[in-house]
């Protein structure tokens, strides 16, 4: 799946918490994963070789929610809500990546590779993976009108602002 995907489930997953910066940790696990693709910027043998490695392990998994009990305000629930998060990053990749794109999921333990076959696996241009994206984008539109906010509050909320005034006037006056 693309980040973007990742993003917008990981924001969905962390609805039920109070505290902004604790649902900018949720929405951060689902797609912090995808570091371990930055071995693109030196070649792409070392994106093949190690994205869906590094990150994409349990590990990674209860690493990350360890972090999340210790800073977040809401210390249980943005830890479970971190794993869950992290996990919904795991499944899209299982997905949604396209063929051979499996995920070494026990690593550095053992290196055996999980993963789905078709029709519970497609490509990264599929009707799936949009049909996933434009849900959530409907998801956020609902949170924006009911909740007064949207993923936009991980990056700016005056940004989020003016979105909201939009979402809920038709205008940005």
């Amino acid at each position: 799946m693309f980040p973007i995907t990742h993003g917008l489930i990981g924001w969905s997953v962390s609805q039920n918490l109070k505290v902004r910066k604790d649902r900018i940790a949720v929405t951060i696990a689902s797609v912090i994963p995808d570091l371990d693709g930055l071995g693109a910027i030196i070649s792409t043998d070392y994106y093949g070789m190690f994205h869906h490695v590094f990150g994409h392990n349990l590990f990674f998994g209860v690493l990350l929610s360890l972090i999340a009990f210790r800073f977040s305000y809401e210390k249980h629930k943005t830890a479970i809500l971190v794993f869950l998060s992290f996990h919904t990053h795991i499944l899209g990749d299982l997905l949604g990546s396209g063929a051979g794109w499996g995920i070494p999921y026990f690593w550095p333990i053992s290196s055996r590779v999980y993963e789905f076959s078709p029709p519970f696996q497609w490509e990264l241009d599929s009707w799936q993976n949009l049909l996933v994206i434009f849900i959530c984008i409907v998801f956020v539109i609902i949170c924006g009108v009911k909740k007064d906010r949207t993923v936009v509050e991980v990056f700016s909320k005056s940004v989020e602002k003016k979105l909201l005034m939009f979402l809920k006037s038709g205008s940005l006056k």
